[in-house]
């Protein structure tokens, strides 16, 4: 029976080649991974699309989605528009370039996805979603568990 580390590893090994492959196709359109990422999310959320809802999705610090937002912005790809409700907070929309840019970049990725669920199956492709969702559920249960109790019972420790 194989040990436990070893399994994680094989997860991770897998985890980590498909955030190579994305990284190498974000370097192929000129662009780094979170700058691909950003981009996607924009193309995702095109109605109703703030930096918060970057960060939301991505996890990317507020610092990082601004720099990437600044270099859409100086390449024309995007723009800013007050939102009515609270001026302080824009709308990012895509400007014709940036549409023309997105289907050149993102629209390839996103077919890609496509024929992978075609592949699959579109009932191996859900029964994969779902054993994802409980995985992603069971690990946030643990670790949560190893925050709130080990690693705060060692930092009592160490008073």
């Amino acid at each position: 029976m194989e040990k436990i580390n070893e399994k994680a590893e094989k997860l991770s090994e897998r985890w980590r080649s498909l955030d190579r492959l994305y990284e190498e196709y974000a370097k192929a359109a000129g662009l780094n991974y979170a700058s691909l990422f950003v981009l996607e999310t924009i193309c995702e959320n095109q109605d109703s699309c703030t930096q918060k809802t970057i960060c939301e999705l991505t996890y990317y610090p507020k610092q990082s989605v601004n720099l990437i937002i600044k270099s859409f912005l100086e390449n024309n790809y995007i723009e800013l528009k007050e939102m009515p409700s609270d001026r302080r907070n824009k709308y990012i929309y895509l400007t014709e370039k940036g549409k023309q840019y997105a289907r050149e970049i993102v629209y390839p990725l996103w077919h890609a996805h496509e024929q992978v669920i075609t592949r699959m199956g579109q009932a191996q492709y859900e029964e994969f979603l779902r054993m994802m969702a409980l995985y992603e559920e069971t690990y946030r249960e643990q670790i949560e568990n190893i925050v709130h109790t080990e690693l705060k019972n060692r930092g009592n420790e160490d008073e």
